[in-house]
């Protein structure tokens, strides 16, 4: 069976957010044209750059073009091999022949290097185009609650030891039921690094507590050492998580520094404390912004577009059903306590369904991989309904229905996430970085500290 080629095509449009002059520079600096036939090339409504080549190539120059800002898609090309070398990557498209498609008699004809519009092909067969693919999770109550069951029962039963492979158990369920595109996430820990991790903290805790005994003014010192290493513990746990979550065999990664995760989880927060709160908008887009920025997928960062004006307008809206709640508080305090205990429930449900619909929309819709952006469509009153019904049916059976409640939140939240991919998954490249220990992940666990995003 003949080898498939393919035509790599311009489609007359940059990207979003690229500017022409930059991406007519790296254009040039791709093909052996000038500065005349890039603009000629950019302005064109479809325009061939390259005709006749494998596969493997047409992906590479087409994720190289994507990337430097060209909307581009491969087309089956019915020519016979030839014609891939560099200095044939730049066609134009007035002496290209026209060529049968599907053993039929239809013609392309392309377009002019000025812009001429030209006739496509009936239907071209695309490598990959722009698509929406939505996330799944496919995992059930029963099964998580067994899960649950028997993790804690060992955990009980092994004095505690246990809790770290059910932690790598309960983490690989969720994953591994979490797809995209058919693909399922993968939780690669190793049990042993954390339980030695996990050792280490409490033999920290421990230490520092025998000190103080005999030494009182050691437990401010072993304070100050924990207080100075958060920022450390902080990076290192989103590394470990990072680094021990994959999906189609490429691992995710995280390269935050020490020295910013101490301004941003530190400082910024000290000094909004100072402000009565006034900037901790400006705070929570700041961590927000290290965490997205600097995680990757293989060798690629996520890119956060969200800007903190857009925080501020999130938690000030916020303000609004809390002066509502507070007028029905001061009405109701002229009737009866009970309806006082209602309209305070009712306040605080909304209040926690607006901020978690709205910070998760905000965060998935402003991050975005290479030319592939998320979109999170939450809604405030089927967030309040579903937390409402959790928290009921968890107070109601003393905590038993608790994993029943994760696995609803988890199918909700994934099932109003999307991606639209405009690039091939498959062509990211599997990022070689060094093995991250556990031990910064235990010090956040010790804490029940939710760092990740």
């Amino acid at each position: 069976m003949p080898e498939i080629r393919y035509n790599v095509v311009y489609r007359g449009r940059l990207l979003p957010s690229f500017e022409i002059s930059a991406v007519k520079s790296k254009l040039m600096a791709t093909f052996p044209i000038n500065e005349k036939q890039a603009e000629a090339i950019l302005k064109g409504s479809r325009v061939v750059l390259k005709k006749n080549a494998d596969e493997t190539t047409a992906k590479r120059l087409g994720m190289a073009l994507k990337r430097a800002g060209m909307d581009i898609v491969l087309t089956e090309s019915t020519a016979a091999p030839g014609g891939d070398s560099l200095q044939d990557a730049y066609i134009d498209p007035r002496k290209e022949k026209a060529t049968k498609l599907n053993s039929g008699q239809a013609k392309e004809k392309d377009d002019s290097v000025a812009g001429k519009q030209g006739t496509p092909p009936d239907k071209p067969e695309s490598v990959w185009e722009p698509s929406a693919i939505p996330f799944e999770f496919t995992g059930s109550g029963r099964e998580y609650f067994k899960i649950w069951v028997v993790n804690i029962i060992l955990s009980i039963l092994t004095l505690g030891i246990y809790s770290a492979w059910a932690k790598v158990r309960r983490k690989q369920y969720i994953y591994g039921n979490t797809r995209l595109q058919g693909a399922a996430f993968e939780y690669l820990a190793d049990p042993v690094k954390i339980l030695k991790g996990r050792l280490i903290v409490i033999g920290f805790f421990v230490l520092s507590s025998a000190a103080s005994i005999f030494i009182p003014v050691a437990e401010i010192l072993f304070t100050l050492i924990f207080i100075a290493a958060l920022p450390w513990v902080m990076v290192r746990t989103l590394m470990f998580n990072a680094r021990n979550s994959a999906i189609r065999n490429i691992r995710f990664g995280f390269k935050g520094r020490v020295k910013e995760a101490a301004f941003v989880f530190m400082l910024w927060p000290i000094l909004a404390v100072f402000t009565l709160g006034a900037i901790f908008p400006y705070v929570y887009w700041r961590q927000k912004k290290f965490i997205v920025e600097n995680s990757t997928y293989g060798r690629t960062r996520f890119v956060f577009t969200a800007s903190a004006r857009e925080y501020y307008r999130l938690f000030y809206g916020a303000l609004i059903p809390i002066v509502v709640g507070v007028l029905l508080l001061v009405g109701a305090g002229f009737l009866f306590a009970p309806l006082i205990f209602l309209v305070m429930v009712g306040l605080y449900l909304y209040l926690f369904s607006f901020y978690s619909v709205k910070t998760t929309n905000l965060l998935y819709n402003a991050s975005s991989l290479s030319h592939n952006r998320f979109k999170s469509e939450l809604k405030i009153m089927e967030y309040l309904m579903l937390v409402f019904t959790n928290s009921l049916g968890t107070a109601l059976t003393l905590g038993l229905f608790s994993p029943w409640a994760r696995i609803r939140t988890l199918r909700y939240r994934l099932g109003h996430l999307t991606l639209f991919a405009d690039a091939d998954p498959e062509s990211f490249v599997a990022s070689e970085e060094k093995q991250v220990s556990a031990l910064g992940e235990e010090f956040g666990d010790f804490f029940d500290m939710d760092i990740g995003l």
